[in-house]
């Protein structure tokens, strides 16, 4: 091959891959699939990025085709290009094989095999307090990873409404001053005072609604002052966790908290105690309805939900959950 179609032929190969990553940003884009592996915060760049590569790719191209017509196209300082087919085929390899797995995989968002291999967090509060370093769920001191049998075939069941807790006592004690409150939900450090002042106001609910735009804060808050909250009404929604050591009555009902991309996802969950949780099968996205009781796993204390009715649901658009710098404003 002469130097000017091995120098066409660099140019051209380099446009293709540049116009490949810009398309594959677009289409994630306009397929709304961009929000499974990046923040909605991250999202302008990624699409500024997009455009970049574009234009880049679009130079590239210009310069292929004055390569191919004999024209010059670099200075004579420029490292001539590679005339070896292995390190040409390793180094263009290394971008088209992302290129190509992002193509060809499915764009769905993560779920229960993900939860398993990185392990489901059931204290958000030390996770939290620890600036969301992960406290993983350990079974004898190792992180427990189960790849439980996919239920393709499992019957989808009927909502099932169970008598609820008798939680009169917890809630004819509780404190009707500012002043009984905030010795309730005393913060014992800067970090928690946040997290207390979230406890006072969910602690006036009639129910505490976990919605998705704070769950990390009313979780790690209730996770944090969890004997104030026995008894006390909840309702949440996520997807159905389980592991083989778990007993038939539970399962856990579990989020990816993303802070930047995919990559730094975190699986968070609360555990739910219902007679029929085995009918639940794993990934399935449900609401439960229960109250809040205390529990342990694997030798960690944990609050638990007695569920009293749990509804399948379709799962939502934005199936991650996102830090919230300002939780107060979403509870008002």
């Amino acid at each position: 091959m002469s130097e000017i179609r091995l120098l066409s032929f660099h140019y051209f190969f380099r446009t293709l891959i540049l116009l490949g990553f810009s398309s594959y940003i677009v289409i994630l884009t306009k397929t709304d699939a961009l929000q499974y592996y990046i923040a909605p915060r991250m999202m302008i760049y990624v699409k500024i990025a997009s455009v970049v590569l574009y234009i880049i790719a679009c130079f590239q191209g210009y310069m292929a085709l004055r390569a191919y017509w004999g024209k010059p196209v670099a200075c004579e300082c420029e490292q001539p290009v590679s005339r070896s087919s292995v390190r040409n085929t390793v180094a263009y390899g290394l971008l088209l094989l992302p290129l190509l797995i992002g193509f060809m995989m499915p764009n769905t968002a993560l779920g229960s095999s993900m939860a398993a291999a990185k392990g489901m967090n059931l204290s958000a509060a030390k996770s939290s307090i620890a600036k969301q370093t992960t406290d993983l769920i350990t079974e004898n001191g190792a992180q427990t990873s189960v790849d439980a049998p996919k239920q393709t075939t499992a019957a989808v069941p009927s909502p099932i409404t169970v008598p609820p807790v008798d939680s009169s006592a917890a809630i004819s004690s509780a404190p009707k001053s500012d002043a009984e409150l905030q010795k309730l939900f005393h913060a014992d450090n800067e970090w928690d005072e946040d997290f207390s002042k979230i406890g006072m106001i969910l602690y006036k609910k009639d129910t505490i609604v976990v919605k998705p735009e704070i769950y990390m804060e009313i979780l790690s808050s209730i996770d944090l002052f969890k004997n104030n909250f026995i008894g006390k009404k909840i309702e949440l929604s996520g997807f159905v966790y389980r592991e083989d050591n778990m007993q038939k009555n539970q399962f856990v009902v579990g989020r990816f908290a993303v802070s930047c991309c995919s990559a730094d996802a975190t699986p968070y969950g609360v555990m739910i105690d219902f007679p029929t949780a085995q009918t639940y099968p794993k990934d399935m996205w449900v609401k439960v309805t229960g109250t809040i009781q205390n529990g342990s796993y694997n030798g960690n204390d944990i609050f638990t939900i007695k569920a009293t009715q749990i509804d399948k649901i379709a799962a939502p658009e934005s199936p991650y959950i996102y830090p919230n710098f300002e939780p107060l404003k979403q509870l008002d």
